[in-house]
């Protein structure tokens, strides 16, 4: 992972020629092209070569410097990037390829996020600094989360502590309150949108699936992961979205405890939709035993009718989340051996 933002600043006020360096690094990017139509000539034995400033170069002219892949996906990239307007931050840019991103992507999920995700502000939620399109990608300049995403912190480290799970559900659920009492609903929680920042507390990302409901209506819109989703859209029928997200809030907290996914998607729709019912966890293998009302509120979560499911207040207004533990230092937490978490599919979009 890059160095944390504190850092690089401290570095680059300590050395001058830091900064020109990266200011010359800049100057040379903002002219980077790249060929993108190749004409041969049928008379003659020549060739005419079209070019065009690359991605680096329209963010570069921009003032934003790229470096390192931080994540991708088939149609869009997530970049580590110095912001050199003016200072020296540094941002996340994620950039959405409009020719690899399939249609009804780009006319229902894109334009929410577009118009939803820079209205948010919630110390919970990252950031989406700036927005801005060329003829080919748009691109989203977000806050950086230095630790890097949730899902690598728990492949590396295992089941983490109580206190330590309730801090960052109780993060997770107040950045969910303030979504849900604006009726907006994010439809893909899971570890891989979950961020944390210098100070290892949570900050929700990825709005490319949220949706606004003022109405409350059921949706018939599948989409997120399978392995965060909550029966009634397994079995493909019309859901409430907020009682969703309580779901995938209930898996993240079962991930948290355990260090291991609570429904084996192996089993393909009709198996997990079996496990959905029965619940049956092996509590008594699990290393580090998890609280009787740790359990009963992931056990609530996973209400197999939503209609029973807890809304947002009363998943924060639980015992096990009310308790005032104070939080363990994620970099001292203990490794619960395997880390079998792995990226899961998502369900398809209808």
């Amino acid at each position: 992972m890059p160095p944390s933002n504190k850092r690089l600043k401290c570095a680059m006020a300590e050395n001058p020629l830091d900064s020109l360096n990266l200011q010359h690094e800049l100057e040379i990017m903002q002219g980077e092209v790249e060929a993108v139509e190749i004409r041969r000539s049928s008379t003659e034995k020549c060739e005419t070569i079209k070019y065009r400033p690359t991605y680096r170069a329209i963010l570069a002219k921009k003032g934003f410097l790229v470096k390192q892949t931080l994540g991708s996906g088939s149609y869009s990239k997530v970049k580590f990037a110095f912001n050199l307007n003016g200072g020296k931050d540094v941002v996340a840019v994620k950039i959405v390829d409009r020719n690899k991103a399939p249609k009804d992507f780009q006319q229902r999920f894109l334009p929410r996020e577009i118009k939803i995700w820079p209205q948010l502000n919630h110390p919970h939620i990252v950031k989406l600094l700036d927005i801005f399109e060329d003829y080919r990608r748009v691109y989203m300049v977000l806050e950086y989360g230095e630790k890097g995403d949730v899902l690598r912190y728990i492949q590396r480290v295992g089941a983490i502590k109580e206190g330590m799970a309730r801090n960052w559900t109780k993060q997770i659920c107040e950045a969910v309150r303030y979504l849900h009492e604006q009726n907006i609903t994010h439809r893909d929680l899971k570890l891989e949108n979950l961020l944390l920042d210098n100070n290892h507390n949570i900050k929700i990302c990825d709005f490319g699936f949220v949706k606004v409901d003022p109405d409350r209506q059921l949706s018939k819109t599948y989409c997120g992961s399978k392995s965060y989703a909550a029966p009634e859209i397994l079995r493909g029928e019309p859901y409430d979205t907020q009682k969703a997200d309580i779901w995938a809030i209930g898996v993240i907290l079962y991930i948290f405890v355990t260090g291991k996914m609570p429904f084996d998607e192996s089993k393909g729709n009709h198996g997990v939709l079996e496990e959905h019912r029965k619940l049956n966890f092996p509590w008594h293998k699990i290393k580090k035993n998890v609280s009787e009302e740790c359990r009963a509120l992931i056990l609530w979560c996973f209400k197999y009718s939503f209609s029973e499911r807890p809304d947002i207040h009363d998943v924060l207004g639980c015992t096990w989340l009310k308790a005032g533990a104070k939080m363990e230092n994620p970099e001292n937490a203990s490794i619960e051996g395997p880390k079998p978490i792995t990226r899961k599919a998502e369900t398809s979009g209808t």
